[in-house]
């Protein structure tokens, strides 16, 4: 009989030994469960967030996007000559800015918040920025700064545009050499800001088509 009991009393303590060890083990599994739950969100929620980072950049990418318009030709007057022009149109959204450029330029490239033409191995340069929410002086005192580092000397003054040509409040200056220089406006609460490149020897043609670049400038 006391075999018998001490037999039972071992079988018993084997038991909640076992039933221990499971529960234990269930606790284990139901952690490990519940961590790789947490880790699964964790990264659905980065993938998600990583997502919304990207459709941000490539929304403010498109806004700086130039609608291209129609062709049409001018009559320019080239070192008292009048000579036919074939100029495209184009309009930059959001911001409903609409400017013409010669159609030698070619298809602008839109890079950095910035559409840029560029011909004759970037010899000739001409380059469309919207600098958001700043004021006209602060905008002309950085491209002044810009200029000044890359080692170019104030070989003119800053002067205001002719309202006469798009009645836009903006500045204007040019640097040599080569002829480099940048035309500001200010458009709301932003700047446009452009900014130029050729050579000396590129003048003659380069300031008429500048000044039609500035004539052709509207805000919708």
């Amino acid at each position: 009989m006391k075999k018998l009991l001490g037999v039972i009393a071992i079988i018993g303590l084997l038991t909640a030994c076992s039933n221990e060890g499971s529960q234990t083990t269930n606790n284990q599994m139901n952690d490990d469960t519940n961590d790789a739950e947490q880790e699964v969100e964790k990264e659905s929620e980065n993938n998600k967030n990583q997502s919304n980072s990207k459709d941000v950049m490539e929304d403010n990418q498109s806004n700086m996007e130039p609608q291209t318009g129609s062709t049409e030709t001018l009559i320019r007057n080239v070192e008292g000559r009048d000579q036919e022009v074939k100029v495209i149109n184009y309009e930059i959204q959001p911001y409903a800015i609409s400017y013409r450029l010669d159609e030698m330029f070619g298809v602008p490239e839109v890079k950095q918040n910035q559409i840029t033409y560029s011909i004759d191995d970037a010899n000739y340069h001409i380059s469309l920025e919207i600098i958001e929410h700043t004021t006209l002086e602060n905008a002309v005192s950085n491209l002044q700064e810009r200029f000044e580092t890359e080692g170019y000397d104030e070989s003119f003054d800053l002067e205001d545009t002719p309202t006469e040509e798009n009645a836009l409040n903006g500045k204007m200056q040019f640097f040599d050499y080569p002829i480099k220089g940048f035309i500001a406006y200010e458009v709301d609460e932003h700047v446009l800001a452009i900014t130029f490149r050729y050579p000396v020897e590129g003048g003659d043609s380069m300031y008429p088509l500048l000044g039609d670049l500035r004539k052709s400038i509207h805000v919708q």
